[in-house]
């Protein structure tokens, strides 16, 4: 997942696209930029978003999660 940043979409083919644009909760993880850091974007089904970039002495446990949810982690709304 090399190279990928919040706001593009680097990476992510038609097919994983359909899935983030399905108007789910989302949390995805971006990275690493060229600086090692990583960006962490939590989207509501609504479009709003919120984006936490990681520094690079940090990001063990972002690159442990990303290998294993590559397009990302959808959350359901819970009545």
């Amino acid at each position: 997942m090399a190279g990928r940043e919040a706001g593009g979409r680097g990476g992510l083919g038609q097919k994983e696209m359909a899935m983030t644009e399905a108007g789910k909760n989302r949390i995805m993880i971006f990275g690493p930029k060229a600086d090692g850091t990583y960006v962490i974007e939590f989207k509501t089904a609504a479009g709003e978003a919120l984006a936490i970039s990681v520094p690079r002495n940090e990001t063990a446990v972002l690159k442990h999660f990303q290998e294993r949810m590559p397009y990302g982690l959808f959350v359901p709304d819970v009545p």
